[in-house]
């Protein structure tokens, strides 16, 4: 007996595509895409539909009932060649039964993410050589995909890589930056992805428009940065916080941890005691960095945080609500100076440059920065590179916001020559 189907192969707690599944009685089974899309939590398995009566689910089950009927329909008919059972004959019939454009679908935009994103697990990353993509770099993509499609809706067409040209590209660039008010920063970031996946088709065999090759990325100048930290006085005021809530002392102890091993948040939050060993002097913490993939051992003597790992150590907390505490550990502990920065405005939902209290503008991603920034210059650079997991010097810089020293290697040299004429 036929069978059709509909199901998700996805986890992901953001949109994932829903795909029709047909058997028919003879031959094998073919599944493909439908063109809907849905969160896990609306979807019920059992029942293979949309959950709820709003109106995303009711277009959805129209869309999918109006499937069944299609694929029940061919199936039944005796002049179906069913030898030609493939995934480009379903996805042509899933485009015939809306009425769709008969375009080939490997030269679209859309389609081409959907399979860098399919083929995510398996994917070789070039900068440390290991297989398959981290969970950032997929939900990078699946923002990406969400973009375009809203580009197209506003462009008024689906996107062919063989007309992706200057013109459409700048359009992209423009409604970035200006309908949807990305930083430069966040819009570089899609354009970057736009190449990469014009790349991946072109080398898939895909014809793409050659233009894709002089797409250029772009990124904030280092001159319009504002990057904040904590000093060491600053420092100091947060360990002389007392009587705060289990809470906020609990989110107070990861700060103190977090300024004084100079790890990302997602390294920082999922430490354990077992990772603590004793040294001559104060504690080794033997981490493994998700991001690079690098295991580094970072040293610590400072005495309030030599306690917190030995005789307190703070219980998991999720990052989210981390960074939203460590602003209201900031404001107890006085750090509310004004300072220029960027902060996220309310009624458009993006960032905005202004004068703000220092305690709002502090991210999770501070501490990390201001351990760089408050031991450079006193600690050698590639030992401060190799606590960090920065491979490049000009990045670490950057990363801190100081600009190369030409006084610096210059005297390095001048000391290496005295060396070598005792």
């Amino acid at each position: 007996m036929a069978s059709i189907g509909f199901r998700i192969r996805s986890s992901f707690k953001k949109q994932v595509p829903v795909y029709i599944y047909v058997y028919p009685r003879s031959g094998k089974r073919v599944e493909g895409k439908t063109g809907f899309w849905i969160s896990p939590d609306d979807w019920d398995k059992q029942n293979q539909c949309a959950i709820g009566s709003d109106a995303n689910a009711v277009v959805i089950n129209a869309g999918l009932n109006r499937l069944e009927s299609y694929f029940l329909s061919l199936i039944n008919d005796p002049g179906t060649d069913f030898n030609e059972l493939n995934i480009e004959w379903l996805d042509c019939h899933v485009r015939n039964c809306f009425d769709l454009p008969t375009e080939k679908r490997t030269s679209l935009l859309l389609y081409q993410i959907e399979q860098y994103i399919e083929r995510a697990p398996s994917k070789r990353v070039r900068r440390t050589g290991s297989i398959g993509l981290s969970d950032n770099s997929v939900r990078n993509l699946m923002r990406f995909y969400e973009l375009v499609e809203a580009f197209e809706k506003c462009h008024g067409s689906s996107i062919n890589l063989l007309k992706l040209d200057e013109k459409l590209v700048y359009k992209f660039q423009q409604w970035l930056l200006g309908e949807r008010g990305y930083s430069l920063n966040s819009a570089g970031l899609q354009l970057k992805l736009l190449k990469m996946i014009c790349k991946q088709a072109e080398r898939s065999g895909v014809k793409v428009n050659p233009y894709f090759r002089h797409i250029e990325v772009f990124s904030q100048p280092s001159k319009d940065r504002y990057l904040q930290t904590l000093s060491f006085a600053e420092i100091d005021q947060i360990k002389a916080l007392e009587g705060l809530s289990a809470t906020l002392e609990n989110t107070r102890l990861w700060m103190l941890i977090g300024l004084f091993i100079g790890q990302r948040v997602s390294d920082l939050l999922t430490l354990r005691s077992t990772q603590v060993r004793k040294a001559s002097k104060g504690v080794y913490i033997d981490i493994y960095q998700k991001k690079t993939e690098k295991f580094v051992t970072v040293g610590v003597m400072d005495p309030e945080v030599l306690y917190i790992l030995e005789e307190s150590f703070p219980y998991q907390i999720a990052p989210q609500q981390f960074n939203q505490q460590i602003k209201v550990i900031c404001e107890l502990a006085g750090i509310t100076q004004l300072v220029r920065g960027y902060k996220k405005c309310s009624e458009t939902n993006r960032l905005k440059l202004g004068e703000y209290p220092k305690c709002s503008l502090i991210s999770s991603h501070d501490l990390r920065r201001s351990f760089a920034t408050n031991y450079f210059g006193v600690i050698n650079t590639p030992i401060l590179m190799q606590i960090t997991g920065h491979s490049k010097e000009s990045t670490f810089l950057s990363y801190i916001g100081k600009e190369p020293s030409k006084d610096h290697y210059a005297d390095a040299f001048i000391r290496g020559v005295m060396k070598l004429k005792k």
